[in-house]
This record gives structure tokens, C-alpha cells and sequence, in this order.
């Protein structure tokens, strides 16, 4: 039954995605981004949750599925990715749910779960009191989130690459600049808000402090083993200060 109501959703979350490609024409190149962003997710999460024994698995997965679904709207309306500068894109998913019948397989308690993890996806932090359900949901949700964002937003900082201001939200592209309070945030343990970001080099740096702060171990050894950290500090500059920063991100990353 699992499977089954799974492929469903799988099937209706990529149908709804081609519906806001088509209208979006020529444009239609950041819904698919989203649309495989999301199956990607999914994929991390049947990882995670299979590596950390978590249950029910279902509600896991639909989480993971569905987290990004505000995004459809938000690109269509606003043709920006920055929540900043248009709407939050987990609160309109989780609206959109509550408000729809994707979630009609599922009991109660769990859409309400469900829904709650899609608003919560994409806060820096998660409220205290949180039911047992919704927070298992959000850590895994947010640990695959950003296991996979990070070669996204990789593949359009590389050198000579293409660049996508709307993957790279439109910062400066000065390959010498970062901002002395990101690097300083990063440093003391924190995670930079997107807003205090001005320079990729910024991002670069927010995507590299992700990895010793996610929840699970599976998640952690997965950034880990992708090389994560030195594919990012590959692509800032040589410095003492930030080479000293790359191990001692390292550091906590094994820990």
C-alpha cells in the first residue's frame, strides 16, 4: 500500500510541476530545476530514513516530496527563488496543502505533520514544543534539502561554468569579496541568514557551514563523502583565514 500511495503522489507532484512549466513557456527551466531538486530529495530522504531507522518511513517520504511545492507559485508569480524579495515559500506549500487533496491518503495526525514540516522546511530555526512527529519530519526534510542544494548551487559557481543569478540569488560574482560577518558567522558555529549575504563567496561559505550541523549521522557521512567541503573552499580564495576555517569545519564534521 506504501508503494502504491507513494508513486501516486510522486506521479501527481511531477504532473503538477509540468502544468507550471507549460505555462511558464521559455521560463520553464527553474520549475524543472525544483521538480528534480525534489525527486532528488526524496532520494536522500529513502537514505536517511533507511540509514537512521526512522518510521513511518511514508510520511518521511512525502515530507521530503513535497517541501519545495511553494516554489511552483512563488517562481511563477515573482521569477525569484529569494523568499526576501517575494513569499515564503514554505508558508504558501504548506497553504497550498492544507488547501488541496494531495494529502488524502494520509491519517490525520500525519497530514497535519506533513504540512507543518513543509512550512517549517526553510526556517533557520526550528520552534521549541514541536510534536515528536513534526520535528523528526523537519530534521530529515532539512538534511536532505541541504545534501542536495549544495551541488546545485555548485555547478552554476564553478569557474568558466554557467552562471544562473537565480540559482545564485543574484549576488555579486566577485571572486576576491566575502563579507567579514558571514565568514565570522560561519567561524563561531552559526549558519549566515541569506538576507546578510551580498557576494558568492557568501554562499559558498553558508553551504560549506551546513555540513557539521546537520541532524543525522547518515546525512553528515553523505556530505562528508561527497567531498563537499573541498569542492566549496576549491572555489574561494587562498587564505590562512579560510583554510583554517576549512579544517575546522572538517573537524566538526567528524565529530
Amino acid at each position: 500500500m506504501d508503494v502504491a500511495v507513494m508513486r501516486r503522489l510522486r506521479t501527481r507532484f511531477v504532473s503538477l510541476a509540468g502544468e507550471y512549466a507549460d505555462r511558464m513557456g521559455e521560463r520553464r527551466e527553474h520549475i524543472v530545476l525544483k521538480r528534480d531538486h525534489s525527486l532528488r530529495v526524496h532520494a536522500l530522504t529513502v537514505r536517511i530514513v533507511a540509514g537512521e531507522g526512522l518510521k513511518p518511513p511514508l510520511a518521511h517520504l512525502a515530507a521530503a516530496l513535497l517541501h519545495d511545492i511553494g516554489r511552483f507559485p512563488q517562481f511563477e508569480r515573482f521569477g525569484t527563488y529569494r523568499d526576501d524579495e517575494s513569499v515564503d515559500h514554505g508558508e504558501a506549500g504548506a497553504a497550498f496543502l492544507a488547501d488541496g487533496d494531495f494529502l488524502e491518503a494520509f491519517g490525520a495526525r500525519e497530514r497535519v505533520c506533513i504540512i507543518e514540516a513543509v512550512r517549517l522546511h526553510n526556517k533557520r530555526e526550528l520552534p521549541d514544543g514541536l510534536d515528536p512527529l513534526t520535528g523528526s519530519l523537519c530534521n530529515v526534510v532539512r538534511d536532505a534539502d541541504k545534501l542536495d542544494i549544495v551541488p546545485v548551487v555548485l555547478a552554476r559557481m564553478q569557474a568558466g561554468g554557467p552562471r544562473d543569478s537565480v540559482v545564485t540569488l543574484g549576488l555579486e560574482d566577485d571572486p576576491g569579496a566575502w563579507t567579514g560577518d558571514v565568514l565570522e558567522t560561519v567561524a563561531g558555529g552559526g549558519n549566515p541568514a541569506y538576507r546578510d549575504l551580498r557576494y558568492i563567496n557568501d554562499f559558498k561559505l553558508l553551504l560549506a557551514s551546513w555540513g557539521p550541523v546537520l541532524v543525522h549521522g547518515t546525512s553528515r557521512r553523505l556530505f562528508a563523502a561527497r567531498g563537499y567541503l573541498d569542492r566549496l573552499f576549491a572555489l574561494l580564495p587562498e587564505t590562512s583565514r579560510l583554510s583554517a576555517l576549512k579544517s575546522d569545519l572538517a573537524e566538526r564534521l567528524r565529530a
